[in-house]
């Protein structure tokens, strides 16, 4: 379980910079404002996964849901690689994080 905790973090963390790194290189758009808000929440997030906890991982399951709300409303307005990259990574981490808080706890094979 601890390698699926690291893949949604490592996704959390590399989708949180993806989205810094977005609004940094275009244009300045209403659309910004959100995507910055949710780069540095994705980077929170996928930062405090490393360190564990369950309220960690009911934020990282729930907050990428959000963001993929948005993301799916935006590629109907403006369809775009990235927005498409947004959508498997949050759901991908949305599927993590609701595997590891109801998932059953089994002992890892390489401990």
């Amino acid at each position: 379980m601890k390698s699926i905790r690291s893949l949604a973090a490592g996704l959390l963390l590399l989708t949180g910079t993806l989205h810094l790194v977005s609004v940094a290189f275009s244009k300045f758009e209403p659309t910004s404002i959100i995507a910055l808000v949710f780069g540095v929440a994705y980077l929170a997030i996928g930062y405090l996964l490393f360190r564990g906890g369950r309220i960690v991982l009911w934020l990282g399951a729930i907050v990428p849901l959000i963001g993929l709300l948005l993301a799916v409303a935006g590629m109907f307005m403006k369809p775009t690689l990235l927005g498409g990259i947004f959508i498997v990574i949050d759901i991908a981490v949305a599927a993590c994080c609701f595997l590891l808080i109801f998932g059953k706890a089994q002992p890892e094979l390489s401990q």
